[in-house]
């Protein structure tokens, strides 16, 4: 039989027990106290910048190609989309381009979220849907951005059926991809046309109109970033 000095070293007496676990709980409820600060400091926070990149032709960036980060054109839906928390990050638009100039020009961009308005110079040169498929499709690929909006374009004076028909596969084609797919133009389309005053060319439209895709536009960034 162990002797008693032998057993006071195995097994403490009740009162040092008792105080080992006083300390344990109070560790508890102090780590407890801890954490909760942090989630009432998080509630205060300002909302995080969303970072927009955007990549197209003339509808995008105006009347000049989008330099240095920013639109110095007019015409564009862009300036109107933007204000806290979304930001604008970068990209590559430039008037007059194809989905095949845009394969050529694109390079890697940190954002959040990466929106493509592309196809009216390809409905009008009659490029092939397939191709501009695959134009769009490496573009993303490129660009590797999680969340990815496709947005349809607006109506042609000389091309309405053929746009008519691209926007329906861009659709079909952003939902097998798991992108999101936006129309901002039916408030300025008449059948397969403009609305009256909407567009001074049959091509572009009035900065009334941009600025309104733009607010359009806006909400659908904000909606994606958010996990919508």
């Amino acid at each position: 039989m162990p002797s008693p000095s032998r057993r006071s070293r195995l097994r403490p007496p009740r009162w040092r027990r008792a105080a080992v676990l006083l300390v344990l709980l109070c560790a508890l409820v102090s780590t407890a106290a801890c954490t909760a600060t942090p989630d009432v400091q998080a509630e205060d926070r300002e909302p995080e910048e969303v970072v927009l990149v955007v990549v197209g032709d003339s509808l995008t960036a105006g009347t000049e190609p989008l330099a240095d980060g920013e639109v110095r054109g007019q015409g564009s839906w862009v300036p109107a989309a933007l204000g806290d928390p979304l930001v604008l990050g970068g990209g590559w638009a430039v008037p007059g381009a194809t989905t095949g100039d845009m394969r050529q020009g694109v390079g890697r961009v940190d954002g959040d979220v990466l929106l493509v308005m592309a196809g009216t110079n390809d409905v009008a040169q009659g490029v092939a849907w397939e191709a501009s498929r695959d134009n769009l499709l490496t573009v993303t690929r490129t660009l590797r951005l999680d969340e990815v909006i496709v947005s349809a374009i607006p109506p042609s004076a000389d091309h309405a059926a053929a746009a008519t028909a691209y926007n329906e596969q861009l659709r079909q084609f952003a939902l097998e991809q798991g992108w999101t797919y936006v129309d901002p133009w039916e408030t300025a389309r008449d059948g397969e046309g403009w609305v009256a005053g909407g567009s001074a060319d049959g091509i572009h439209p009035t900065q009334q109109v941009a600025d309104e895709v733009g607010r359009t536009l806006r909400v659908a960034v904000l909606a994606r970033a958010a996990g919508g």
